[in-house]
């Protein structure tokens, strides 16, 4: 049977992305939803090209890359066919960050369990640099199903979006960021660090009364929204507790009755030696609070308190998104487990 291409036209796809990309995505969403079945042959080039007012050029690059991803085959002087195995084809998604970090090892790991053995997940990552995002993404586009890209220190600038809006809005998730521009064109998941860190430290103010310093240890090796200086300093404010921020722990004198916000756990083993070195109690003389809890975080000097953004809960809920059209926000809270340390 040859399958007609009349729905194309009537599907509305974004008409910033290539038109080869959207011929590419609506057979691919056919398949998906059982409207395309194995064996069944598509039109030829010429007729795809006159059925859907595209260039043959533009037909048979989309013919092209479905044909790589396993999705039709071709058979000389017989045509195009969806291909027999495209019911066991593996869904491909594009997993898009800044860098490696414990935090988003976590994400990956949890989003990669969830979506199962039939999603093939490749990970890239940019460097922290805006012309290798733009690149990775233009090369990459078309060669998955999907993208789940966390846009860390990437600005809300014109080329970023345009790159951003070639996806298809309902294969586009994005992770911790959001963009004013790109608001209801796809589904995202974020967390707000300023006023949920207000709540969290205000549910447990009387254990940081105890002090009367709060040093916010940033670092390089893990991103951090800007959201937590405010809200630690607005915290400090609110019950008139002094407020520091401390680029790193290398070579820095840790003062008793202080408590230590550390993002990078190299700066959280530092603090706790140093602690054991004064001979100082930590959650008495000393308070420690990291980023992100480990399993052995839990165990580490009698316990260590720790505020999570919950990156196994995000990975998660980035899988469920998998296959749905969702182009809603969900927000992500910041726990804090409040251990001896404190």
């Amino acid at each position: 049977m040859n399958k007609s291409f009349v729905s194309f036209s009537g599907k509305n796809f974004d008409n910033k992305l290539p038109k080869y990309q959207q011929l590419i995505n609506s057979l691919l969403q056919d398949i998906e939803m059982g409207e395309l079945k194995p064996g069944e042959r598509l039109p030829s080039i010429n007729e795809a090209s006159e059925e859907c007012y595209l260039s043959r050029d533009t037909v048979e690059r989309a013919y092209t890359e479905l044909h790589k991803m396993g999705a039709i085959t071709s058979i000389f002087r017989k045509g195009y066919f969806i291909s027999n195995s495209s019911l066991k084809l593996k869904t491909k998604v594009m997993f898009l960050v800044g860098k490696i970090t414990d935090t988003n090892k976590a994400i990956f790991n949890s989003f990669n369990e969830a979506v199962g053995k039939n999603v093939l997940v490749d990970i890239f990552t940019y460097q922290y640099k805006t012309r290798q995002f733009q690149e990775i993404l233009g090369q990459q586009l078309g060669n998955y199903h999907y993208y789940v890209i966390m846009p860390h220190l990437i600005e809300e600038e014109e080329e970023n979006i345009k790159c951003l809006k070639k996806i298809a809005g309902d294969r586009l998730i994005l992770l911790d960021q959001q963009f004013e521009s790109m608001q209801n064109t796809h589904a995202s998941i974020v967390c707000h660090p300023k006023s949920q860190i207000i709540q969290e430290f205000t549910n447990h103010t009387n254990l940081f009364q105890k002090y009367r310093c709060l040093n916010l240890v940033l670092t390089e090796e893990e991103y951090f929204d800007a959201e937590f200086i405010n809200g630690c300093g607005d915290f400090c404010e609110s019950i008139n507790m002094d407020f520091k921020v401390l680029d790193g722990l290398d070579g820095e004198e840790l003062n008793q009755g202080e408590v230590y916000f550390t993002l990078d756990d190299s700066d959280l083993i530092q603090a706790i030696k140093y602690a054991d070195k004064q001979n100082w109690k930590l959650g008495q003389d000393m308070g420690i609070i990291s980023y992100n809890d480990q399993g052995y975080k839990e165990i580490l000097s009698g316990g260590i308190t720790v505020l999570s953004n919950q990156p196994e809960k995000i990975g998660r809920r980035a899988a469920a998104l998998i296959g749905e059209s969702y182009k809603t926000t969900e927000e992500i809270d910041l726990e804090l487990i409040v251990r001896l340390s404190l």
